[in-house]
């Protein structure tokens, strides 16, 4: 059978002819950027169009359930196999995938990776039709389906999940799309106002519930990432509390968020700031050069009233200054132009660097001490994390990670000892706008001390493990499990200002609607937590087991867990492996009755409207990877000599329908909920709050999708 493989690749600038012409490094250099579309691994233009592309979009507060399905039609005059790469962004879980053989969907299953690996590529072998979805780094993950016979239109659907991120007041959503035209369904819900996107034309009605916003395309003729902003309409220092409850017999789980307001300028404070750079051989070309250009970057940003050192470190360390220095005009130029000298060579000794810049500060000044280190991470793990451990001087750890091969556990883990952050630079164009951010929040310390507690009921095994401090324009995220079923206080507690203060958010948990998102959240938490762990070199073997086993349990794709999706008329000798990956998910499912639970309850806002809104966006097309039906197929694949092997199994019948996580996916629903952040029986003590507006909206292109046959 003549094959041509083709490769879907979520790359970034323009059109593909520019991305094509690129060197392999400059694609990896822009590859976290967000979009998905198809393109022939010769790189032929029309071999592989994409003709539809639509995506329905859940957000419940802060938490985003995304659905891509597009569609494509083969026009190269061979079979082929589409691999397939998504990149919705740092932070983003795949809990989702299927794909259609004709009008059969075939629904993906999460197995471990290693089986999924086995049973795909024995089933392709022999011309069958299988999908594979794995993780391929960082919110990015890759699929490949076989094959797809000529002029076959092959429409893929795939569900993931992301914690949106707020700056001060504003929240903001990024998806990638790849056609102007795409069809697109969202659903707000909580307190928001001033929505907008920058990307797309909106034309606003009023809808049941809330507000319907239909999209008159996007802005300009290409596609790419679609955007939208908006604010939260809360007083600041607000904090958001989201539960699910458990049943009595199993534990709930609980999400809680606080973000700091942007300061004023009087509430900068002068500060020392050291910036360590690693110029290490590995960061030889583009990582050192983007990190001598992030730290120049970052001392012109610096007030005259800070004062400044720069370290510059391989395996020895070489400080521009003894103590940090007021930053006059000679101070500053001195420091860029020592930036500007430098150049790569020798090994990396983070831990020797990392106790010289704590040392090295001025042990008579009361200023804030902040400490912003720069490097690929690629050094010693136990030396770096002893020496950020053992020091105990009141020193604010800021990583920087540089490039894309950097040792991301292990900065993250130094800046969380330090009760700072970590931050990743990947991109040219990212340095500017990640650095002005990174300065700006570091000038504004608010929130020290940081400590969460829960009364009226118990919360255990809470993530993170160690609180940051808050900056100006950060945020704080922590999940745990709750064990109640009363009333329920989060109390956020730190200095401010050098006054204790407390934040707190109240919640009726028998009134609390359901959000299986909260547990699922916590579940993708506790795994962060256990891969950074062995990342980090832990030899644990039970790690990697709970790992797999809360994958599987709460279904998502992780670095051990893949999505398998084949039809059951396919597994051939394979069944067996199958079978048994399924009874072995069985065990861990009744081995985990709290996600078994979850799995079962259904989503608040965003259900019950479901068929209401597919129908009015596209012609009740079923959007929804959790409820579809088996369908009869309307295609045959070209017989095989191993075609044999199957007779056995053609009385199973078609593909595996059952949910993917055994809860409905949430869909476009246009009503919303009214309690706070949709959050019935919440109630905020200190400064007030607005009543929360429950908004449903709605985007879609100027060109409708045409109805199914």
């Amino acid at each position: 059978m003549s094959v041509t493989r083709l490769v879907c690749a979520g790359l970034a600038l323009g059109a593909v002819a520019q991305i094509s012409a690129r060197p392999a490094a400059a694609q990896v250099a822009v590859a976290d950027r967000l979009e998905a579309m198809m393109i022939a691994s010769d790189r032929s233009p029309g071999a592989f169009p994409m003709q539809e592309e639509r995506l329905a979009v859940a957000i419940d507060g802060q938490h985003a359930t995304s659905t891509l399905t597009q569609v494509y039609v083969n026009k190269s005059g061979a079979a082929i196999e589409g691999r397939y790469r998504l990149r919705p962004g740092s932070g983003s879980v795949v809990e989702g995938f299927a794909y259609w053989n004709g009008e059969e969907k075939i629904l993906g299953e999460v197995f471990e990776r290693q089986t999924a690996r086995q049973v795909y590529d024995r089933v392709t072998a022999r011309g069958r039709d299988p999908g594979i979805l794995e993780e391929d780094g960082d919110g990015a993950f890759a699929f490949k389906v076989f094959p797809i016979a000529p002029n076959e239109r092959k429409r893929v659907e795939l569900r993931w999940t992301k914690w949106l991120d707020r700056r001060a007041s504003v929240v903001r959503y990024e998806a990638p799309l790849t056609r102007p035209d795409a069809e697109v369904v969202i659903s707000v819900t909580g307190a928001v106002k001033n929505l907008r996107s920058p990307t797309h034309k909106l034309h606003v009605e009023s809808a049941a519930g809330g507000v319907r916003l239909r999209s008159d395309g996007a802005r300009g003729t290409g596609g790419g990432t679609l955007t939208l902003e908006w604010d939260v309409d809360e007083p600041g220092w607000t904090p958001s509390a989201y539960v699910h409850a458990g049943t009595g017999q199993t534990d709930g789980w609980f999400a809680l968020s606080l973000a700091a307001p942007d300061a004023p300028a009087s509430a900068v404070a002068a500060k020392d700031v050291t910036i360590v750079i690693d110029r290490s051989g590995s960061m030889t070309g583009d990582p050192l050069k983007h990190a001598k250009a992030a730290a120049a970057d970052m001392i012109r940003r610096l007030p005259a009233t800070d004062r400044v050192n720069v370290v510059s470190f391989s395996d020895e360390v070489d400080p521009l200054f003894k103590l940090p220095q007021t930053l006059d005009a000679d101070t500053r130029a001195r420091a860029i132009s020592f930036v500007d000298r430098l150049h790569e060579g020798g090994g990396t000794d983070i831990a020797l660097a990392l106790g010289t810049a704590i040392s090295g500060q001025d042990p008579k000044s009361e200023r804030p001490r902040v400490v912003v280190f720069m490097t690929d991470g690629q050094s010693e793990v136990d030396k770096a994390i002893k020496a950020a451990n053992t020091d105990t001087r009141d020193v604010r750890l800021f990583t920087v990670g540089i490039g894309n091969d950097v040792n991301r556990p292990l900065l993250q883990r130094l800046a969380a000892v330090k009760r700072g952050r970590f931050v990743g630079i990947q991109t040219t164009d990212a340095i500017v706008p990640e650095m002005a951010r990174l300065a700006a929040s570091i000038a504004k310390p608010l929130l020290v001390g940081v400590s969460v507690d829960v009364e009226g009921a118990q919360a255990v095994r809470l993530y993170p493990r160690t609180l940051p401090d808050l900056f100006a324009e950060d945020e704080l995220l922590v999940t745990g499990r709750l064990r109640g079923t009363g009333t329920a206080r989060f109390v956020i507690k730190g200095r401010l200002a050098g006054k204790d203060v407390a934040y707190t958010r109240t919640v009726d948990l028998a009134r609390a609607p359901a959000r299986p998102w909260v547990g699922r959240l916590w579940a993708q938490s506790r795994v962060a937590h256990l891969l950074e762990e062995l990342s980090l070199g832990a030899s644990a073997p039970e790690m990697k087991t709970e790992v797999i086993e809360l994958a599987l349990a709460y279904n998502f794709v992780t670095p051990y867990t893949a999505f398998l999706a084949i039809p059951e008329s396919e597994l051939g000798a394979m069944r067996g492996t199958v079978e048994a990956a399924r009874a072995h998910k069985a065990k861990v499912l009744a081995a985990h009755e709290d996600a078994a639970a979850l799995g079962k309850a259904k989503p608040s806002h965003a259900h019950h409207a479901k068929k209401k809104a597919d129908a009015d966006a596209d012609g009740a097309d079923d959007a929804d990877l959790a409820e579809s039906k088996p369908r009869k197929k309307s295609h045959r694949r070209p017989a095989s000599a191993q075609d044999d092997e199957d007779d056995g199994d053609r009385h199973h019948g078609n593909a595996r329908t059952a949910s993917l996580d055994r809860a409905p996916m949430p869909t476009a629903d246009m009503s919303a909920s009214r309690g706070r952040h949709g959050c019935a029986g919440c109630t905020t003590s200190g400064g007030g709050a607005t009543a929360a507006l429950g908004v449903a909206f709605a985007l879609v292109g100027l060109l409708r999708r045409r109805r199914r046959s």
